[in-house]
C-alpha cells in the first residue's frame, strides 16, 4: 500500500512535521483530541490537508494503489444520539449546517454540511443526518479493514478516561515510552473554539462557554431528545458501524439510559 500525501506535505500552521491525522464528524471532539494529543503526547496534529476532517474519507488511488494520506488516523465519535442533539443545537450558528427551527424535522429530512473555510464552500447531503454519521464512520472502518492505520476513539471516554484513551493512542502510534494510563490528565475547564488548519482561533479558549460534561452523557440526551426520536436516529445506523466506533451492543444500552424525562419528551411531541 503506497502512503502518496494528497496536496503535499502534512505540516502545522506553525511549521512543524504532523505525525497523525485527526477525524470525526462536527462537534465529536476532535478539537479535544487534539490539544490532549499534543500537549501530553507531544505529537504534532493535521486537520485539513489534502481533505477535510469532517468529510467522507475520499478514495486516494496512485493507480490501483490505495493511499490514505501518509500518516496515521485518529477518528474521533460520539454516540449517535448524543451527536445529532449537538448538531441541532449547534445548527443554529448557521456555519457547517443549515439552521433548524424543530428537531424532529431535522432529524427526518435530508442533510446538508457545508464546509466551513474554503472558498467557494463544498456543499455535500445526505439523507438524515443519521446517514451522514454512518457513511462517516463506515468508510472509516473500511479504510482501517484494508490495513491502514485507523485508531477509534469515544469522546465519552476521552472525557472519562483521558489518560487511558492517551496511552491507547500511544502505543497506537508506537511511541516509546508510552503514556502512562495512570497519569493526571486534566480536560480544559472551558469549551474549546472551533479550530482547521487554516484559520487561527479568534480567541482563546476562556471565551467559549463553560465545559459540560454532560454533553457526552446519553441519558442526559435522550432527556431532551425522547426515546421516539432516538429510535428514529438509530433507524439509519448499522450495527457494524456502532462496533467499529467501539459501541457493540449499543441499541441495549441506549434502552437502559432511557428515564422518566426521555419517556415524557416523547409524549409531549417533536420539537
Amino acid at each position: 500500500m503506497t502512503r502518496s500525501t494528497p496536496g503535499g506535505s502534512q505540516t502545522q500552521p506553525g511549521g512543524n512535521a504532523a505525525r497523525v491525522r485527526i477525524m470525526g464528524t462536527p462537534r465529536s471532539g476532535t478539537n479535544l483530541a487534539k490539544l490532549l494529543v499534543e500537549t501530553h503526547l507531544g505529537v504534532p496534529v493535521v486537520f485539513d490537508q489534502g481533505f477535510w476532517k469532517h468529510g467522507i474519507f475520499p478514495a486516494l488511488m496512485n493507480g490501483r494503489d490505495l493511499g490514505y494520506g501518509d500518516l496515521p488516523i485518529i477518528v474521533m465519535s460520539k454516540d449517535p444520539i448524543t451527536q445529532l442533539l449537538s448538531w441541532f443545537r449547534y445548527s443554529r450558528n448557521d456555519s457547517l449546517f443549515r439552521p433548524a427551527r424543530h428537531l424532529g424535522p431535522f432529524l427526518s429530512g435530508p442533510f446538508e454540511i457545508r464546509q466551513d473555510f474554503t472558498q467557494p464552500r463544498m456543499t455535500y447531503r445526505f439523507r438524515t443526518p443519521a446517514d451522514y454519521w454512518n457513511q462517516f464512520y463506515f468508510a472509516l472502518e473500511a479504510l482501517r479493514g484494508t490495513g491502514a492505520p485507523v485508531h477509534f476513539v469515544s469522546y465519552e471516554q476521552l472525557v472519562s478516561t483521558p489518560a487511558l484513551c492517551l496511552a491507547s493512542i500511544s502505543r497506537f502510534l508506537d511511541l516509546s515510552p508510552p503514556f502512562d494510563a495512570g497519569a493526571t490528565v486534566t480536560i480544559p475547564r472551558h469549551a474549546l473554539a472551533a479550530s482547521n488548519d487554516i484559520d487561527r482561533p479568534t480567541g482563546p479558549a476562556a471565551k467559549q462557554g463553560p465545559f459540560d460534561p454532560s454533553r457526552a452523557d446519553l441519558a442526559s440526551a435522550l432527556a431532551r431528545i425522547g426515546w421516539r426520536n432516538a429510535r428514529l436516529i438509530l433507524r439509519d445506523i448499522d450495527d457494524d458501524v456502532l462496533d467499529a466506533t467501539g459501541r457493540a451492543g449499543f441499541r441495549k444500552t441506549w434502552r437502559k439510559a432511557i428515564g422518566p424525562a426521555a419517556i415524557a419528551r416523547s409524549f409531549i411531541g417533536f420539537w
